[in-house]
């Protein structure tokens, strides 16, 4: 509802078998980087530059929202993104409309991530009681994010979504977030 699509994002589209149809999608997402590549090519300076200033970038827009330790928190942002990207599909794998097309059954959400509130989930984006399955695009993408659950720290996760928010909606704060967020996403 708030615009903010992470860890995974969720659109309805026609449905790509049956396009009297529409459908529910629910697709790998959570970065704020532009995709998994800027995270894990290391050996890539200019990929490992940007991730760098990205860090700091975080760091400066949390200590504007009034962290009281952005530096921590900013690695560990980064961390979890990072541990995400290793999960994604690369652009390759993104193109094969056949393997991102997982019809799954609501009751089945649950089988992929079981530490994942899907009741509440559902109910909030509105669909809950209105579709009997969704397509799952990358169902790698959202087992992996289900074992994250279970060893990532709550702190970084809030520390994530409290991150995610405030991207989501840095044009739209006051002028320090807007001039920072324009000054690494815009130059």
């Amino acid at each position: 509802r708030l615009g903010v699509t992470a860890p995974f994002g969720f659109l309805i589209h026609q449905d790509n078998m049956d396009s009297t149809r529409y459908v529910a999608d629910i697709a790998q997402d959570g970065l704020s980087l532009p995709d998994r590549d800027y995270y894990l090519k290391k050996s890539d300076r200019k990929m490992a530059d940007t991730l760098a200033k990205y860090q700091q970038h975080v760091s400066r827009m949390l200590a504007l929202a009034g962290s009281t330790q952005p530096d921590a928190e900013a690695r560990s942002i980064v961390a979890l993104e990072t541990a995400l990207a290793k999960l994604q599909w690369d652009k390759v794998a993104l193109r094969d409309p056949v393997k991102a097309y997982n019809k799954v059954p609501l009751a089945q959400l649950s089988k992929l991530a079981p530490d994942f509130d899907w009741t509440t989930w559902l109910a909030d984006t509105g669909i809950g009681g209105k579709v009997d399955y969704v397509i799952v695009s990358q169902p790698s993408f959202i087992k992996g994010v289900n074992r994250l659950l279970q060893t990532t720290p709550l702190a970084t996760w809030q520390a994530y979504f409290r991150w995610q928010v405030i991207h989501a909606h840095a044009a739209y704060l006051s002028r320090p977030f807007a001039q920072e967020n324009f000054a690494f996403y815009g130059t």
